[in-house]
């Protein structure tokens, strides 16, 4: 089944909302990254949200990534 649509992906298939409550919006340089807690004071990206192009070209901002310590709020 091909689905071709303009919505994301979360508002056909929806996820529970236990997924979202370790992830936590913080301030960069630029823009906001999303981040998920997976311990041990460990921060993994989910997205980046940012105006600005070359952001998306920082390394430490992919999608993936894992920060060590507590993101500053």
């Amino acid at each position: 089944m091909i689905l071709y649509t303009m919505l994301p992906e979360e508002m056909i298939f929806p996820q529970d909302e236990s997924n979202y409550a370790k992830q936590q919006t913080i301030p960069v340089d630029g823009g906001m990254l999303v981040v998920e807690d997976i311990g041990e004071s460990q921060y993994k990206v989910v997205r980046l949200i940012s105006s600005d192009p070359h952001q998306y070209l920082n390394e430490n901002y992919a999608p993936g990534r894992i920060i060590m310590g507590k993101p500053q709020l």
